[in-house]
């Protein structure tokens, strides 16, 4: 009988710890269409025929460094690109990169994923992938906007792929024709 007076308590404890361990996500958890967003992009690199053919391809995953918790979900990203293969079952190498970073740093990237909330840095971005010509590819809807990258991936109910042409020439990258003629051109 003493014990009755504390089941209550031990249920809603049980029930707390319960929705704290299983029910609530990491705020650094990547949903679903983000991992759709990174495996479209990652696919698209096999179109890519500027790309070096042999060696690993190196990932750099841009984030905003002005930003709360934004390096947390660039490593997430990075994370996730350091699990998959490119063409023809290459590794790929991913870099996690700040803004403040970008105009100094000295290394080779051959792909640049673009965080969401960095479009607005989108001068800082353009210059530096014309200049070490580099494919930017992101799932922010910014990044059309800015047009500070090369690929933009939506997803939702399908995956929408837009290349901007014009970028895409001034950093000297060329896509397959196959490519070209299935994504949208801008």
């Amino acid at each position: 009988m003493r014990y009755r007076k504390f089941i209550p308590n031990i249920s809603i404890v049980i029930l707390t710890l319960f929705v704290m361990l299983v029910g609530v996500r990491s705020a650094h958890a990547m949903d679903r269409a983000s991992i759709d967003a990174v495996q479209a992009a990652i696919h698209t690199l096999s179109f890519l025929e500027s790309l070096p053919k042999d060696g690993p391809i190196i990932v750099g995953v841009l984030y905003s460094s002005d930003t709360p918790d934004a390096r947390a979900m660039a490593e997430s990203i990075a994370q996730l690109i350091g699990t998959m293969r490119g063409p023809n079952s290459r590794t790929l190498q991913p870099l996690v990169l700040a803004t403040s970073a970008l105009a100094q740093f000295p290394g080779h990237l051959d792909v640049l994923w673009l965080a969401a909330g960095v479009c607005k840095h989108a001068a800082l971005i353009v210059a530096s992938i014309r200049s070490h010509h580099v494919v930017s590819i992101s799932d922010d809807p910014q990044c059309a906007d800015t047009q500070c990258c090369v690929i933009a991936i939506r997803t939702g109910q399908r995956i929408e792929i837009s290349l901007n042409t014009a970028l895409a020439g001034a950093v000297g990258a060329r896509f397959s024709l196959v490519f070209t003629m299935v994504v949208r051109r801008k």
